[in-house]
């Protein structure tokens, strides 16, 4: 109960979160602000954004697992002529199996965002640097003491080639595209856990009494023939 109470204030959290990493823009103005980024490391916009909803979607599966435990562990026990009153209790358990299994398909597709880039860039042939540091150890005696000196060689290479023409900026494109597709994908993930919170958190609302008390308050099974 102390969960519903503050569920307002959650939702509240979660909505202001969600018009914070996405506001009203065009897909077309995202792809070009992406572009402006995708010969970089990273686009910092859309690995924040990635990382913050999946920190949401992990933060909200663990409340999930406690109302689980919770429910699951105060299903009244069986008595004569069957477990009549737990109904709710199982509908809702049958409702939080479900949102958590698409909280770990949402995260298994989000945490597929570094690779999918990777390739990306990858394909650009971008100019690279590498550095290559060699070291070796000699010893020497002179007069009885032995000296060992130590020598360090540094090998520098940098590729010099000029990425241009009609296929670079198709794969620039593409890589504009991993971004823009893994930024909408994080937008409508957190559109769906925002939902599928306030479904949860509605079904409590109305079943609250059958919830806390599934034999009635007499502690006798709600189920009647007549």
């Amino acid at each position: 109960m102390e969960l519903l109470d503050s569920s307002v204030d959650v939702a509240s959290g979660k909505k202001t979160l969600y018009s914070s990493l996405f506001p009203n823009k065009k897909l077309s103005d995202l792809y070009n602000e992406f572009k402006a980024c995708a010969t970089l490391a990273t686009n910092e916009k859309v690995s924040l954004t990635v990382t913050q909803v999946l920190d949401e979607v992990s933060s909200q599966s663990l409340l999930y697992d406690q109302l689980d435990h919770f429910i699951t562990l105060h299903i009244p026990k069986i008595e004569d002529g069957g477990n009549f009153g737990v109904g709710i209790q199982l509908e809702l358990l049958k409702k939080l199996g479900e949102v958590k299994e698409s909280a770990d398909k949402s995260t298994e597709t989000l945490l597929g965002y570094d690779n999918a880039r990777s390739d990306a860039i990858a394909k650009l042939n971008l100019p690279s640097f590498t550095k290559t540091v060699t070291k070796s150890t000699s010893g020497t005696t002179t007069d009885g003491k032995k000296e060992e000196k130590l020598s360090e060689t540094i090998d520098e290479k940098e590729s010099t080639t000029s990425p241009a023409g009609p296929a670079y900026e198709s794969r620039i494109a593409a890589v504009v595209s991993v971004d823009a597709l893994y930024y909408s994908k994080a937008r409508s993930i957190l559109g769906q856990s925002i939902n599928s919170f306030l479904a949860v958190m509605d079904f409590i609302d109305k079943n609250k009494d059958k919830l806390t008390e599934p034999k009635g308050k007499s502690g006798s099974s709600n189920f009647s023939m007549y």
